[in-house]
């Protein structure tokens, strides 16, 4: 079986792999060797101790490394949660709920791509475009970076997958995996001066019922667009995506309380 290259080439819909087990296995291979082969970089410690039950603050591993000449940024973090947490972060990330006999369901694909405006402070818009018989989402996000910057118009196919269980490990896993679609900017927004910027990612996020252990995975690729420099992107990306654990936390906190 052929494994999906993730990577910075844009897709067209008919070149989109329709095969789930691939995209698994695509996921799995992105983020296998995070800890133990990419470069080691900085953690970020956050003063946030919503929902760990080890009442211990939030801290954020980072890692990067190059592939296809891409910088690619990876960001891991460990929490000791519980099971009713650990399912409403799979509502956000993923857009699945579980159903009446415990079964988890992913009623809308687009789901989670939604939801990202609840809890990504600097997403401003989120369109879904196109959902596709395969499973693949195509969304245009709109991002305001803080002037003088104009506003970023991100094309994106994001294939959610489900949680599945390993019988071995005990581990329940869910991936989401978003590739750069080919598409240009919309014809609402050219006169808006709007700047044409990538993302690619896959984020990995694995539960152990028995231990309550949580991990959250991601690996990602980007650029802006614009005249930000890309050494000073990667420079500063790191700083950016860590954020993004604790901002879940808050988010979680405002929505189910503690």
């Amino acid at each position: 079986m052929t494994v999906l290259r993730i990577s910075s080439k844009p897709f067209k819909e008919a070149e989109l792999p329709k095969d789930k087990i691939e995209l698994i296995n695509a996921g799995l291979q992105m983020t296998r060797d995070v800890v133990t082969k990419w470069k080691k970089g900085k953690c970020y410690d956050f003063k946030n101790k919503n929902f760990q039950k080890d009442n211990k603050d939030i801290k954020v591993q980072c890692y990067s490394t190059t592939v296809d000449a891409d910088y690619w940024l990876s960001r891991v973090s460990k929490h000791k949660i519980e099971k009713k947490v650990y399912e409403k972060i799979l509502y956000y990330l993923v857009g699945v709920e579980r159903n009446d006999k415990g079964e988890w369901v992913m009623e809308d694909r687009a789901k989670r791509s939604e939801l990202e405006l609840e809890y990504i402070e600097v997403l401003n818009k989120v369109e879904v475009m196109q959902r596709t018989e395969s499973g693949w989402v195509l969304v245009n996000l709109e991002y305001e970076l803080g002037k003088p910057l104009t506003t970023r118009e991100f094309n994106e196919w994001v294939y959610p997958i489900e949680p599945f269980m390993n019988e071995e490990t005990g581990i329940e896993t869910s991936l989401i995996i978003s590739l750069v679609a080919d598409k240009p900017l919309k014809e609402s927004t050219i006169h808006l001066n709007h700047t044409k910027a990538y993302y690619i990612g896959v984020e990995k996020l694995e539960y152990n019922y028995k231990t309550e252990d949580f991990t959250w995975t991601m690996c990602t690729s980007s650029d802006a667009g614009g005249n930000i420099p890309k050494f000073l992107q990667n420079a500063t990306i790191a700083k950016t995506v860590s954020k993004d654990v604790p901002y879940m936390f808050d988010h979680l906190k405002k929505s189910i309380g503690k």
